[in-house]
């Protein structure tokens, strides 16, 4: 059990469960507008998110005042030349995979745009400091659900497309923003120690606590009028990003669960998309 306990834990730290749950959402997406996407552009999601986390968490570990707070990035200091050398390494052998596979052919232009603006934004964010930060939780959620999107969106007819899909991209952006508001509620002080900004530089944690309810609610009852209003194909969708909303308020509000945990279990609710490969 120790073992396992073990394992779960780096799994966490080195950001596994955030790529598994990316891929998890391109599923979703996928079965949202019923396409089947090779599995190498999950890979390669896969590996571009790992990347940008990753890249995230070792610029953060270097610039906090003093030692990190954080266990992540405690590990991501102490190893930092082999997690960059890591990154490095993955993001060449997928720009090649990227340009060089036919199945990847259809991203190239959105692929290039969405790519470059992350990596711009990022650096904006990291060059400005706290006098932005209250930006980093939504343009995160944002280009998360971009990227886990782009594809299955890319490989149809937009014209074709159920309107009522698009609800679903602004609720699981929702859930996304929700996630990451929570994780920073959590983490404040470490972050004040660290001399990382966050929403809080905008907003006192009182009302951040307020916002993350308000959107989680607004998400949960938007999908129960879906659910009533739409036909049946889409009730697995509603049900899933329901009990991923909804589990993440009742996280939040336990009291039985410590800061650690709480990580841990709200990142793993975005696996449940999984469950649409049992269907």
């Amino acid at each position: 059990m120790e073992i396992l306990r073990k394992i779960l834990l780096y799994f966490n730290l080195l950001s596994l469960d955030v790529v598994l749950g990316a891929m998890a959402g391109m599923l979703f997406f996928s079965d949202l507008l019923e396409v089947k996407l090779p599995v190498i552009v999950y890979v390669l999601l896969g590996m571009a998110v790992w990347c940008i986390y990753t890249l995230d968490h070792l610029s953060d570990a270097r610039i906090a005042l003093g030692k990190p707070q954080s266990l992540r990035h405690q590990y991501h200091l102490r190893y930092f030349r082999v997690l960059f050398a890591l990154v490095i390494s993955c993001i060449l052998i997928g720009t090649v995979m990227f340009f060089a596979l036919a199945d990847m052919e259809f991203l190239h232009i959105n692929g290039i745009v969405l790519g470059s603006v992350t990596g711009v934004w990022m650096i904006f964010l990291k060059m400005t400091g706290k006098k932005f930060s209250w930006l980093k939780e939504i343009s995160t959620a944002l280009i998360y659900i971009l990227g886990i999107s782009l594809a299955p969106f890319a490989s149809v007819d937009l014209d074709l497309v159920d309107k009522n899909s698009y609800f679903f991209i602004f609720i699981y952006f929702l859930a996304a923003l929700v996630n990451l508001l929570i994780l920073s509620y959590l983490d404040s002080e470490e972050d004040q120690k660290d001399g990382f900004g966050s929403i809080l530089v905008l907003i006192p944690k009182a009302g951040l606590k307020n916002l993350i309810t308000l959107l989680g609610v607004l998400g949960i009852s938007m999908l129960v009028i879906l659910a009533i209003i739409l036909p049946s194909f889409y009730h697995v969708h509603s049900v899933i990003l329901g009990l991923i909303l909804g589990y993440h308020l009742i996280l939040f509000f336990s009291k039985n669960h410590s800061k650690n945990q709480i990580r841990r279990k709200s990142e793993s609710l975005f696996l449940l998309p999984f469950l649409l490969l049992l269907f």
